[in-house]
């Protein structure tokens, strides 16, 4: 059965790149004293749309006259999070190339194979990653994969550098010369190269288009256009360099003209004094952040006044934990699933839809999706999310069987089981690789998982499958860590596995035992 965005009516988007939509339709025509990017531990305005756009067009300027970048190269960007993360994204594909960036925390035999995947010819670095930069260059077996180097703050004995301080008083708006591309060329020339985790354990390098990234601004946009008010201020404090910070912060808000508060990283004192002190109505977390606003002191006696809606996002967060939060915090919670292969996303909630539990959404616009299981399921059914849609990837870097590995007819592979109810709600299962089979049931961790989160001591829970050899199969098994740790934890686990075998059917029992713990480490 083939699935279908019940949003597809209107729906539409321009063939332009990037820099075109960013540059000339939006940032341009928002009012240029609108505050684009607020520091989150100061509050200070660091950029309006009118400084945003014109630093942008100043270093693309400085990539094209100094670096000599321009279409068909590949810039990689390695970095901590920091204010002027877009100016440096949007100027690299300003100046016509392509933008690959690395995560910094980042070993050097990963920053190496990284530089592999995405051949780029130059590197702009921090000075504090140079030595990281460096050991990885040594591992290039071929010196056409090393790039040149460019340290962008602080100063370097080895490498050519500027200060982006200096580069941006300093440069002038007269001197880039952008490329027009036709429809074509949108649809052909990558904007991004990003990395998505293997099964291997080395990462794939993700080849994503103008038209890939426009389409998922667009189908975001439309689908959400009720969150976009004169009001509306975003929170930001994931890593820039993972697709939900480059289309999230660096086109997705961007595009829309609204101001956005970032930080370096995640630190709950100051995340909560922004929160106040800005004004923020949207947030985007993670479940580590959702976890942190549910469980700290800090956080029971924040201010959340201005808090309209959560926005979950890079794994499910499980439903008792978002009726936790949203309680404590008075707002909505809205889960958004996607992927790097997706630009990145394919399906979320709309904030009148938050009251629908344990679903991700619906279908953006513009996106088909089949489920299968060994072939295409009936509706109500569990099967594999299979994807098709505008903003899906253009392959990954490499043989032209990498890609066709993860495609069937058309649509990208997710690994993710899930049903469709009859009004287009999607409901996350599990993933495939994780399903634990007992006596030839297949059970979701997930689900347990779920079922033991609604106890009202467990305030985490993991579930994996424990083989027992004398049985020749496999038995759930949890570890959960609960809210008031106490001597007679043997008493509280075997309470909580009979609060779960109480509401499961006999072969999803928790025959593995509940063992508690202080943590659960997730790695």
């Amino acid at each position: 059965m083939l699935y279908q965005s019940p949003y597809n009516e209107g729906f539409w988007f321009p063939e332009i790149d990037i820099p075109s939509l960013v540059l000339d339709e939006n940032i341009k025509k928002a009012s240029p004293a609108k505050p684009a990017i607020i520091d989150g531990y100061t509050g200070e305005v660091v950029f309006t749309y009118q400084s945003l756009r014109h630093d942008i067009v100043v270093f693309a300027g400085f990539l094209q006259r100094q670096l000599r970048i321009g279409h068909g190269d590949v810039v990689a960007y390695l970095s901590f999070n920091t204010t002027y993360y877009p100016v440096v994204i949007h100027g690299i594909l300003a100046a016509g190339a392509t933008a690959s960036a690395l995560n910094p925390a980042y070993k050097s035999e990963e920053i190496a194979h990284a530089l592999k995947l995405a051949r780029p010819k130059y590197a702009i670095i921090q000075s504090a990653l140079v030595n990281d930069m460096n050991a990885a260059i040594r591992l290039l077996p071929d010196d056409q994969l090393k790039p040149k180097l460019f340290v962008l703050d602080g100063a370097s004995t080895e490498y050519p550098h500027r200060d982006m301080h200096d580069i941006l008083v300093h440069g002038s708006t007269n001197l880039l010369q952008r490329p027009r591309r036709s429809p074509e060329q949108v649809a052909q020339d990558l904007a991004f190269i990003c990395f998505s985790s293997g099964t291997s354990g080395l990462v794939k390098g993700v080849r994503l288009t103008h038209r890939n990234v426009v389409a998922n601004v667009f189908q975001q946009g439309y689908c959400l256009r009720d969150m976009y008010t004169p009001e509306t201020i975003f929170t930001l404090a994931v890593p820039f360099f993972h697709v939900l910070g480059l289309a999230a912060f660096c086109c997705q808000y961007v595009s829309h003209g609204a101001p956005i508060v970032v930080f370096k990283k995640f630190e709950l004192p100051q995340f909560l004094t922004s929160l106040s002190r800005d004004k923020v109505t949207h947030v985007n977390v993670v479940p580590p952040i959702a976890l942190a606003l549910l469980q700290s002191p800090l956080a029971a006696e924040a201010d959340f006044s201005s808090v309209k809606c959560l926005m979950n996002a890079a794994a499910p967060l499980k439903q008792a934990l978002a009726d936790k939060l949203c309680k404590r915090m008075d707002c909505v919670l809205t889960q958004w699933y996607g992927m790097t292969e997706a630009s990145p996303s394919v399906i979320s909630q709309r904030e009148g839809e938050a009251n629908v539990p344990h679903t991700i959404g619906r279908l953006l616009p513009g996106m088909q999706m089949r489920l299968i299981d060994e072939t295409d399921v009936p509706q109500g059914q569990p099967g594999e999310l299979l994807l098709r849609g505008p903003n899906m990837m253009a392959g990954y870097v490499g043989p032209p069987e990498i890609t066709d590995s993860a495609v069937l007819d058309g649509f990208l592979r997710t690994g993710d089981v899930g049903y469709v109810n009859e009004e287009g709600f999607v409901f996350l299962v599990d993933r495939v690789k994780e399903l634990i089979k007992v006596k030839g049931n297949q059970v979701a961790p997930a689900e347990l998982e779920a079922v033991l989160l609604s106890h009202p001591a467990v305030t985490d829970a993991a579930v994996c499958g424990v083989y027992l050899d004398d049985e020749a199969t496999e038995y759930p098994i949890a570890y959960v860590s609960i809210s008031k740790p106490a001597t007679g934890n043997t008493m509280v686990a075997l309470e909580i596995q009979a609060f779960v075998d109480g509401q499961v059917a006999h072969y999803k029992h928790l025959q593995g035992g509940v063992h508690v713990l202080e943590m659960i480490s997730r790695k």
